[in-house]
Parts: C-alpha cells; structure tokens; sequence
C-alpha cells in the first residue's frame, strides 16, 4: 500500500484515543484534533467537536466514560473552526443541547462571516507533508461542507459559566475574533483550543506554540494575548492540536513566545 493508500485508509477507520487528564477531564484525539469532556456529577460539559463526520466518533467519546448525548450540558466552543465546531449543530438539533460561544464568535458560527482558512487556502500549503496529511483528514472528515449554528448562547469574558465543571471563559482574540480558553479551577486544567497548541502544524514538531500566520486571522493579536494566559493557575494544559501539557500557563506561554 503506497503512502496515499495508508493516508485514505486512516481517514476511513481514523483511531481515536480517549485519555483522562484530570480527575473528571478527558480528552479525545482523532484526525489531528482534540475535544475535551469534563464530567461534574450527573453532566458533562464538551469543549469543541471535532470534525463535521465526528458525530459518531463525539459520541463514542461520550460512551468510552460511560456517558451519553444526553448527559451533555453544554458544548462550549473555543472558536467556530470547522475542525472544532464539527457537528455542533447535529448535537444541538437531535439531542437539544445548548452551544455557546464568545459574543465575538456569534457570526462566524453562525455563518454570516466565513473564516480566513478554507480548504482552498490548506492546499496551497499541501506541499509540505504534514499539512497533505491534514488536507486529507480534512477533506475525508467533511472539511468543505460545515454546517453552521442556527442558535448560539454568547457569553462574555470572565464569569463562571453554569454548566458541569464551571468554567471560566478567558477570551484570546487573534485565531478567531472569538477564540476562546477555558480554565476549569478545581480541576486545575486549561483548554486552550488553537490559541495554544502543543505542535507545528507543518512539522509535527511536538512544543507549545501558537498557529501560524496563516492559520490565524490576526497573528500579531494572537501572539499578544497570551499574556492574557501567563497568571492562571492550572498544571494540565489541553490543546486543540498536539497531546495535552503536564505544566503551567506560565511556562507554556513562555515557551510559545520564545518560538513566535
């Protein structure tokens, strides 16, 4: 089988690996692509989606800590990414459940603005072979056909949000207008989604870093808001992309600047 045969084959039967970080805190990876489940109680709160075809594999998460759709309180949206926002609105539709988003985010959610990065954009970045790596996955995960939200609850920087686990959203403009991490106190962890990741998206080169230029719809903001992250006090950092981080805000965002 040629390397393009071994690509098409993990699009089609793509693993998926669910881990728990914290006590209550999961987090699933497939498709070079995290969501993050945190169990309080009887609820959970999911941050982010993954892929458009992810519903199965969302659910399956679900079902891997002996939870259901119905359990979810909330699917929280660290920005309106298609490979983050993924069948959001299949999971509000069928199961009721309420997706928020930063007030900055409503319209890319919603669809009345488009995203900076589509897929014709990834393909001219395709020639590095980490990035055709991407392409594919995104292309084979319904990377050109994200539905957008009808509704989305907004809601501002800074208060605790009621839903398992109380989050705190902390707001990092520069990915998306929107971009959004959430730092779970009690459980000391941060989900930090693209404003943070944990690997060059052309190298595969594991360290905490933010986005490339061209991933980001303003760079110079997405490098300047991570001061925003220095101060909170977590030891587990979850990133969109890349595996979780056994460290401080501190020293993760000290660690990305050194490399932006």
């Amino acid at each position: 089988m040629g390397v393009y045969g071994r690509i098409n084959a993990q699009i089609e039967s793509p693993a998926m690996d669910v881990q728990q970080i914290a006590a209550g805190v999961h987090m699933a990876t497939a498709g070079h692509v995290s969501w993050i489940l945190v169990e309080d109680g009887d609820s959970v709160t999911l941050v982010d989606a993954g892929w458009p075809k992810d519903y199965e594999r969302v659910v399956a998460s679900l079902e891997r800590i002996g939870r259901a759709p119905a359990d979810v309180d909330s699917i929280l949206l660290t920005h309106a990414h298609v490979d983050h926002m993924g069948p959001a609105e299949e999971f509000r539709t069928r199961h009721s459940i309420s997706v928020r988003a930063h007030h900055a985010e409503e319209d890319l959610a919603r669809g009345v603005t488009k995203p900076g990065l589509n897929a014709a954009k990834l393909l001219t970045m395709a020639w590095r072979p980490a990035m055709l790596r991407f392409v594919f996955i995104a292309l084979g995960r319904g990377g050109t056909s994200l539905t957008p939200l009808s509704e989305v609850a907004t809601f501002d920087n800074g208060e605790a949000l009621d839903t398992a686990g109380s989050p705190v959203p902390v707001h990092l403009p520069g990915h998306t207008a929107g971009s959004t991490c959430y730092l779970f106190p009690a459980r000391g962890v941060l989900v930090t989604g693209d404003s943070l990741v944990n690997v060059d998206m052309f190298s595969n080169e594991i360290g905490a870093r933010v986005m490339p230029p061209a991933f980001n719809h303003d760079h110079e903001a997405a490098v300047r808001s991570l001061d925003r992250l220095e101060g909170l006090q977590a030891s587990v950092i979850a990133p969109g992309h890349g595996p979780v981080m056994q460290t401080t805000p501190a020293r993760a965002v000290a660690e990305a600047l050194a490399r932006a």
